[in-house]
């Protein structure tokens, strides 16, 4: 059996059409789930369930016969998915990452600590680095964040180096 993603995009939006009321969504084509397309519906009802975007409403008998309940929903996470924004789950699933000056200033430090440079240079910089205001720190963390997108192809060799991948 093959994974079918219009089957499941079609079933997701007849679903979405019957929400909250599943009683509404006739998916089968027979009440046995005999047919083809039918075994086909239910393993990717199935496989959907498995991902969170649905409750089937389906369940097997001892034979292994399929019973549909003739409930099967759609799930928040199933809307927020046939959303173009992601829905609350694209919302509610922000990371906010903060940063304490102070960390910022040690990673900084850092860095013209090991640097090649006179060592006239990394006092006077350092001596920036540690009386630089909030505003200028903030702004100075910006340009290094940028500068360092610009090395992006270095920063996923790094990454994949961290993550032994």
């Amino acid at each position: 059996m093959k994974l079918d993603r219009s089957l499941q995009r079609e079933m997701l939006g007849i679903l979405r059409g019957t929400y909250p009321r599943p009683e509404q969504c006739k998916l089968f084509e027979s009440a046995g789930c005999d047919s083809e397309r039918d075994e086909q519906i239910v393993a990717n009802l199935l496989y959907l369930e498995e991902h969170g975007l649905v409750r089937s409403g389906i369940e097997f008998s001892l034979g292994g016969s399929v019973i549909y309940q003739g409930n099967a929903t759609i799930t928040a996470a199933g809307l927020d998915f046939l959303e173009d924004d992601g829905g609350l789950t694209a919302i509610l699933g922000t990371v906010t990452v903060k940063l304490h000056a102070d960390s910022i200033r040690d990673l900084m430090l850092s860095k013209v600590e090991v640097a090649s440079m006179p060592t006239e240079e990394k006092s006077r910089l350092k001596k920036a680095i540690s009386t630089m205001s909030g505003e200028a720190l903030k702004e100075v963390t910006k340009k290094l964040v940028a500068a360092g997108m610009e090395s992006a192809p270095d920063a996923v060799a790094y990454i994949r180096i961290l993550l032994g991948a």
